[in-house]
């Protein structure tokens, strides 16, 4: 699976454990940034790099991370087509794909261990929106929340990665 990855210098030692983890796996990642811990990095330019490589159908999902995790979601989720949560546990991890639809995973350096948000990424990419023994009525309401949050935003832009 191709999963879209950013950071900025406060989530990027959490960025590089979880994107060596996936790529051990197997997986392809495409890394939007930062590259490099020597410059303070604003968090909303990566948080529109993740979005626009999600628009952009570069993959299904991503992972951004920060310091809290906070940031990461908030930098991301105002665009369309992006449901971006910050998550502190394996089971938010999975239950923001089966109930949200999520596909942009949030996670501070700060909050999680790198073990635990390797095993919260695993949770997060396998697990399938919708995958829960509920009633249909439910199941549609989830359905239909997620195609509305997914659709309010702004188009991404080819944003450069800004530092201070």
């Amino acid at each position: 699976m191709k999963v879209i990855m950013g950071a900025p210098v406060k989530g990027k030692q959490l960025k590089d454990a979880v994107k060596n983890h996936l790529e051990k796996q197997g997986h392809e990642i495409i890394d939007v940034g930062c590259f490099s811990a020597e410059k303070f990095v604003k968090y909303p330019s990566i948080g529109e790099r993740v979005a626009k490589a999600l628009q952009d159908g570069k993959a299904e999902l991503a992972i951004n991370c920060c310091g809290s995790g906070t940031g990461a979601a908030i930098g991301a989720d105002k665009f369309s087509g992006v449901l971006a949560c910050a998550c502190e546990s394996v089971k938010t991890a999975e239950l923001i794909r089966k109930v949200n639809g999520a596909n942009c995973l949030c996670m501070g350096e700060d909050v999680v261990t790198e073990e635990l948000a390797c095993r919260m990424t695993d949770a997060f990419i396998n697990a399938e929106f919708q995958d829960a023994e509920v009633p249909q009525p439910i199941l549609d309401f989830w359905a239909e929340a997620r195609d509305e949050m997914i659709a309010r935003g702004e188009t991404a832009t080819e944003r450069k990665i800004e530092t201070l």
